[in-house]
């Protein structure tokens, strides 16, 4: 995808975003987002199958970040990852901040809307997929890589959905950081890497 192709696709996301926040996903139509979003609704279809696919570019950002820490990790990947995860779900910029915290209403959305949920689970899935990449480049069992990756994006996701349910902030007890901290602990007791 070209770089203004990509930009019209981020900006189209954006849009999505802030009006499935204060409107809901049910409450909005693609016609809405294209208008609001300034391209015409047959340029939006050329972009996005759904409404809810529409989400996409802004859940993968963080999917990107992630897996170019994961990537970056030297050692082994298992004692590294709860740092990776603390420090890719920490703000480290009020827009950080603010992105994370624009996060809560699409992930509240998930349990209504099943198509918003099938992008969310698609994202993830396809971050795993991109992981075991990363773990098994680095030698080792492809069985292993996949738990390894699968724990890891588990971890990240259950962090953020149990906070978007909640009423924590970004940061300190119940934010998403410690939250997928702790569940990364739960799901990899005896997950080695190379």
């Amino acid at each position: 995808m070209s770089r203004r192709k990509a930009q019209t696709a981020r900006e189209i996301a954006q849009v999505a975003a802030r009006r499935f926040a204060a409107q809901g996903v049910a409450g909005v139509t693609a016609a809405e987002i294209a208008a609001a979003a300034g391209v015409s609704l047959r340029t939006f279809y050329r972009y996005f199958a759904t409404k809810e696919d529409a989400v996409a570019p802004i859940l993968e950002i963080g999917a990107a970040r992630w897996q170019s820490a994961f990537a970056d990790a030297a050692g082994d990947l298992a004692s590294a990852i709860p740092g990776i995860i603390a420090a890719q779900l920490t703000s480290s910029s009020e827009e950080e901040g603010e992105a994370l915290a624009g996060m809560r209403p699409l992930l509240r959305a998930l349990g209504e809307d099943r198509e918003l949920r099938a992008v969310w689970d698609r994202v993830n899935h396809e971050s795993e997929l991109r992981l075991t990449e990363l773990v098994l480049a680095r030698g080792g069992d492809r069985f292993d890589a996949r738990l390894l990756a699968a724990a890891a994006t588990e971890s990240i996701r259950i962090g953020l959905e149990e906070w978007a349910i909640g009423d924590a902030g970004i940061e300190g007890d119940g934010s998403p950081a410690p939250l997928a901290v702790r569940a990364f602990s739960a799901l990899s007791p005896v997950i080695t890497s190379p």
